[in-house]
């Protein structure tokens, strides 16, 4: 049964390809008959079918499609043709008008708009005959950086430019795409070391003096009138001899970004597009009370769905630690 059943799905199929290809044919062959060529112009129309180069990108979530002739020489849309393998059939549609695509040029056909989607498999049938399958769209994003070294010094500032070329052959989900630094990597460190008493040793000695017998004099209107005899206690002092310092030497690391975030730059896509992108940026190194001429590191920058985070494409710029900023973008 098994056996059967696979049987009679490659007749289906076999079948829904023999239409198409009669289509196909019965398209070609009815072109040729209505402009009744003779043997050499058959010859160049069939030359000229041969140049036809037509891509096709099918947005599912806008229901249209892009038809875009990459070709060197104008086509005509005869049919759009459906092949549902599941159900094993094929159908067309045919536009009541033609519909011209000029060779570099591109025509957009709305399901319900201006077009009729057959079910399953899209594809596109010229009036030459032949057939050009509908694909899924995507995001292509490419972005380069200018130049791509530059040198910082403290407190110094350069500016770059950001190249982006994007290509949409469907809009995406919500429309936002970012471009975001990433300067993490740009780590500078700076090691002291510092020497202080960390504790104190000493000894004491006690002195005790005697008793002595002193003498004072009683004056009266600055005239002495007598004297008195008194005795002086013993007198303590204490003193501080021996004394030694031990001392302790720390290593103090310190670590520190020395270039300053970006903003992140949002753009909107809200239909297809191809198209390319210049936007100057200013990069800034920060102010800090020690400087490693040293130091190097990379900023990335990064294209990512604003919507999902995904990465969609980088660049990376080499960040060398100078005393002055030496180069600038173009």
């Amino acid at each position: 049964m098994k056996r059967d059943r696979a049987g009679i799905s490659v007749m289906f199929m076999t079948f829904i390809a023999i239409s198409i290809l009669s289509a196909i044919f019965l398209t070609y062959y009815l072109y040729l008959t209505q402009q009744n060529l003779s043997a050499s112009e058959a010859q160049r129309i069939y030359a000229e079918a041969a140049q036809e180069k037509i891509e096709v990108i099918l947005d599912r979530r806008a229901r249209d499609i892009l038809v875009n002739n990459t070709g060197g020489i104008g086509a005509v849309i005869k049919y759009l043709v459906g092949l549902d393998r599941s159900g094993a059939t094929a159908s067309l549609w045919e536009p009541p008008n033609p519909i011209i695509v000029p060779a570099g040029d591109h025509v957009m056909l709305a399901d319900g708009v201006n077009a009729t989607f057959p079910e399953g498999e899209l594809y596109v049938m010229t009036e030459r005959g032949n057939l050009f399958k509908a694909v899924p769209g995507g995001f292509r994003f490419e972005i380069e950086a200018y130049p791509s070294n530059i040198t910082l010094g403290n407190a110094s500032s350069t500016v770059i430019t950001l190249k982006l070329k994007a290509i949409l052959l469907e809009t995406p989900e919500k429309g936002l795409i970012l471009i975001v630094s990433d300067p993490n990597g740009c780590m500078m460190t700076n090691t002291t070391t510092r020497t202080h008493i960390n504790t104190v040793t000493y000894s004491t000695t006690t002195i005790i003096g005697g008793t002595t017998t002193r003498v004072a004099t009683i004056y009266w209107w600055w005239v002495p009138v007598d004297t008195i005899t008194y005795i002086a206690g013993p007198t303590t002092m204490t003193v501080i001899g021996n004394v030694s310092a031990v001392y302790t030497t720390e290593t103090l690391t310190r670590t520190d970004e020395w270039i300053e975030p970006l903003e992140p730059i949002t753009l909107t896509f809200t239909t297809k597009t191809r198209t390319t992108i210049t936007t100057p940026v200013t990069v800034n190194a920060r102010t800090l009370d020690y400087w490693n001429e040293e130091a190097r590191c990379f900023i990335w920058f990064k294209v990512l769905n604003a919507t999902s985070g995904s990465r969609l494409a980088e660049a990376g710029v080499r960040v060398t630690a100078g005393t002055t900023t030496t180069t600038t973008a173009p």
